[in-house]
């Protein structure tokens, strides 16, 4: 089986092939390639050191990404590779990393510590599929299963149980049963595990269609990675998330814990240590999903949330079964006419300006209170956006 390698990797591997070693795309890549997806990045293993990789390519631009795992990217025709020596890792004492890394010349051995066999295959474009532990077949079957031992996988790096789920999410994949029992077996050693890396597989998972089927296999594991989260909110947030379209993981997250209680929310997304822009956004929608805002009220939230914002609340409301579609739709129509027709959405947008109001009489908070409510009544269509009208309504009640 061939594949049309980019350019630039083809050229890294004839180079360091006739330099005398070994080079292969590996992993994500080759399972994309396989299903017939065009891969985000390509990674290619190798026989080399690190310091034969930089001699290899002395000139071109070699970065020490990873040197202490044998990584180094090599910036070639414009494309970042990332190219990692063939090596076998030591014992993980702290159940996330290897103590000590040996780099071999040994492709199986290499091959046989990644984490599923999907993702453990090589491709060469001469020597074809290098796939030693069932990867091809496992992708045939639609299945994630760990390389040899699940349980040893797991207990090496804890992060692969969150892993495992965000795969079988990501490709609509069932997991093994071996390594389905290994997962609820060893879901405390999450602990060991950095809550911004469970972050990052939580809001991965939380963007794919298949996300809620794949977590419902495995409450016990939700549980462990959000140990705030309030039990009987996860049937009605994995139902929510089974309802949304995917694609948008804060949505998916929003879905997840919208009902949760307020005090349970906000500990359940500080113990994440999420970006404070996301975290922000996932609590906005989390709290106002199980509320309908009223119809005229829409463009007051456009203004307060935003137009990317507000869609996604939509949505999400659409999915709790908070609206109906033709409510939403109703809402959503409404938001499109506020922005065709220019509806000021901040204060700095009404023709008016604080100096008008104090030539009226009007002075500090009493002042910016009055432009509050001229801006609430114009976003709610009680007055138009218009210079005249509002200093006439102004003077009538002053």
């Amino acid at each position: 089986m061939l594949f049309d390698l980019p350019v630039p990797v083809l050229l890294a591997i004839m180079r360091l092939n006739a330099m005398g070693y070994e080079a292969y795309t590996v992993g994500g890549c080759v399972r994309d390639m396989l299903q017939g997806v065009q891969p985000h990045d390509y990674d290619i293993c190798v026989s080399c050191t690190p310091e034969q990789t930089h001699a290899c390519f002395h000139d071109e631009r070699v970065i020490d990404t990873g040197i202490r795992h044998g990584t180094v990217t090599v910036l070639l025709g414009g494309m970042p590779l990332e190219i990692t020596t063939f090596r076998t890792d030591g014992k993980y004492l702290d159940g996330r990393h290897p103590d000590t890394v040996h780099f071999t010349r040994s492709l199986r051995e290499d091959l046989q510590r990644r984490d599923f066999t999907v993702n453990a295959m090589a491709y060469h474009p001469e020597e074809g599929i290098t796939d030693l532990f069932g990867g091809r077949e496992d992708l045939k079957n639609r299945l994630i299963r760990c390389v040899g031992s699940a349980s040893e996988r797991l207990e090496e790096d804890a992060l692969r149980i969150m892993r495992a789920i965000r795969f079988a999410a990501q490709l609509d994949f069932d997991i093994e049963e071996n390594t389905a029992s290994a997962l609820h077996m060893l879901r405390k050693r999450l602990k060991l595990v950095s809550r911004e890396r469970i972050a990052e597989e939580l809001r991965k998972t939380a963007a794919f269609p298949a996300a809620a089927e794949k977590l419902s296999e495995f409450p016990d594991i939700l549980f462990s990675a959000l140990p705030d989260y309030a039990p009987d909110a996860l049937h009605p947030g994995l139902t929510a998330l089974a309802c949304l379209p995917g694609g948008d993981s804060v949505c998916g997250m929003a879905a997840i814990l919208y009902r949760c209680d307020e005090a349970s929310l906000r500990k359940c997304l500080d113990s994440l240590h999420l970006s404070n822009a996301f975290r922000d956004a996932v609590f906005q929608l989390a709290r106002n999903a199980g509320h309908a805002f009223p119809a005229e009220d829409t463009a007051v939230m456009l203004a307060g949330m935003g137009e990317e914002q507000l869609k996604r609340l939509l949505t999400l409301q659409q999915a709790c079964g908070t609206l109906s579609p033709q409510e939403a739709a109703r809402r959503s129509a409404r938001m499109r006419s506020a922005l065709a027709a220019g509806i000021p959405l901040s204060l700095q947008g009404l023709p008016l300006r604080g100096d008008d109001l104090q030539r009226m009489g009007y002075h500090g908070e009493q002042l910016g209170d009055k432009l509050r409510e001229l801006h609430l009544m114009v976003l709610r269509g009680q007055l138009p956006c218009d210079r005249a009208a509002l200093l006439s309504w102004l003077t009538e009640r002053h």
